[in-house]
C-alpha cells in the first residue's frame, strides 16, 4: 500500500498510532452519542442495546485474535485472560436485563437487534470478520488497540457514570464488569496505576509485533483510523435520533374486575348525586328540616360523595 508521508514512520508503532489517530479519536469522543454515553444519559434499555452490539464486536475481534494467536504481529499482545471482554459483557447484559446469562440472546431486545441490525453495526462486525479471514490478520491489532486501550482509559470514567445512572453498586461491580480489568500478575481488580502498567505492556507488545516495517505501520495506522470511525458510527446510533428502539412490550393491565368497580361510578356520578340528594331532601321534608335524623342523612350523603370523589 502507499505510505502517507504526513506521518513520521520512524516512530514506534504505539507512538505513531497515538499521533496518527488523534483527530479520529477526538471526533468519536465528542460525537453526540459518545457524549451521551460518557455522561450516563442513555436510558437503560438503550445502554443494554449498546452492550449487545459491543458483545458482537468483541466476539468477532476475539475470535480472530484467538484464531491467529501465534501470528508474529499478534502474538506479543495476545493475552485473553487479561484482555477478553466478551465474557464480562455477557454478564453485564444478563444482569441488566434480569435474566440468566444463558438466556439473554433469546431476549426480545436481542432478537430485535439481530432481526434488523443497524448498518454501522453490520459494517463493524463485517470488517472484523474480513480481517480474521485474511491471509494477513495484522490489522486486527488496530481494532484491539482502539478498543482495549479505550476501555482501560475513558472506559473507567464511563464506568462511574453508568453505575450512578442505573443505581449500580460500584464496589460489587454487578452490571459494570465490562470495565473491570485484572492486574497483570494476579486475579485482583486493577486500579488506575495497574491499568497504566497494562497499557505500557500492550504498547511494548505492539511495537515488538510490528517492528520497523513501514508498510505494516501504515496499514495498521490506516485501520486504526477506520476503527475509530466505525466506533463513532455506533455512537451515532446513541445520538437520540434514529437510534434503535426497544420493542414495545405489552403493558401490564390492572385486573378487569378491579377496573369495573370504579367505571360505573365514574360514568353515572351525576345520576348518583341526584338520587342521593333527592333521597336526603325527601327524608328531611318528611322528618322536618330541624330534625336530627334529617341532618344526619344529609351529612352522611355529603361524606359518601366526597369519598367517591377521592377515589375518582
Amino acid at each position: 500500500m502507499e505510505v502517507n508521508n504526513d506521518y513520521d514512520f520512524s516512530l514506534p508503532m504505539a507512538s505513531l498510532l497515538r499521533a496518527g489517530t488523534s483527530k479520529a479519536h477526538e471526533s468519536a469522543e465528542h460525537s453526540q452519542g459518545g457524549v451521551r454515553l460518557a455522561k450516563g444519559e442513555l436510558d437503560k434499555q438503550e445502554y443494554v442495546y449498546f452492550l449487545m452490539m459491543l458483545w458482537h464486536v468483541y466476539a468477532e475481534l476475539e475470535r480472530g485474535l484467538e484464531t491467529h494467536a501465534s501470528y508474529p504481529t499478534l502474538q506479543p499482545t495476545y493475552n485473553p485472560t487479561l484482555l477478553a471482554r466478551t465474557p464480562s459483557l455477557s454478564q453485564d447484559i444478563s444482569y441488566l436485563l434480569g435474566v440468566p446469562e444463558a438466556e439473554w440472546q433469546t431476549h426480545p431486545s436481542h432478537s430485535s437487534l439481530m432481526a434488523s441490525p443497524p448498518k454501522p453495526f453490520v459494517e463493524y462486525t463485517t470488517r472484523l470478520r474480513e480481517l480474521s479471514e485474511s491471509s494477513d490478520p495484522t490489522c486486527l491489532l488496530a481494532h484491539a488497540y482502539v478498543r482495549y486501550l479505550g476501555d482501560m482509559s475513558g472506559g473507567q470514567f464511563i464506568r462511574r457514570r453508568i453505575a450512578k445512572a442505573y443505581d449500580l453498586d460500584a464496589d460489587r461491580g454487578d452490571g459494570i464488569q465490562f470495565y473491570d480489568f485484572k492486574k497483570l500478575d494476579s486475579s485482583e481488580s486493577a486500579n488506575m496505576g495497574d491499568l497504566k502498567k497494562i497499557k505500557e505492556w500492550y504498547r511494548d507488545g505492539l511495537n515488538a509485533g510490528i517492528g520497523d516495517d513501514t508498510t505494516l505501520k501504515a496499514a495498521v495506522l490506516e485501520e486504526a483510523n477506520k476503527a475509530f470511525k466505525l466506533n463513532a458510527s455506533i455512537f451515532d446510533l446513541l445520538s437520540g435520533e434514529g437510534r434503535i428502539q426497544e420493542p414495545q412490550q405489552p403493558a401490564v393491565s390492572a385486573p378487569r374486575q378491579a377496573k369495573a368497580l370504579y367505571d360505573p361510578i365514574l360514568v353515572s356520578f351525576g345520576g348518583l348525586l341526584s338520587v342521593a340528594m333527592t333521597v336526603g331532601l325527601a327524608h328531611v321534608i318528611y322528618m322536618g328540616a330541624s330534625n336530627t335524623s334529617g341532618n344526619c342523612v344529609l351529612r352522611g350523603a355529603e361524606y359518601w360523595l366526597r369519598s367517591i370523589l377521592s377515589i375518582a
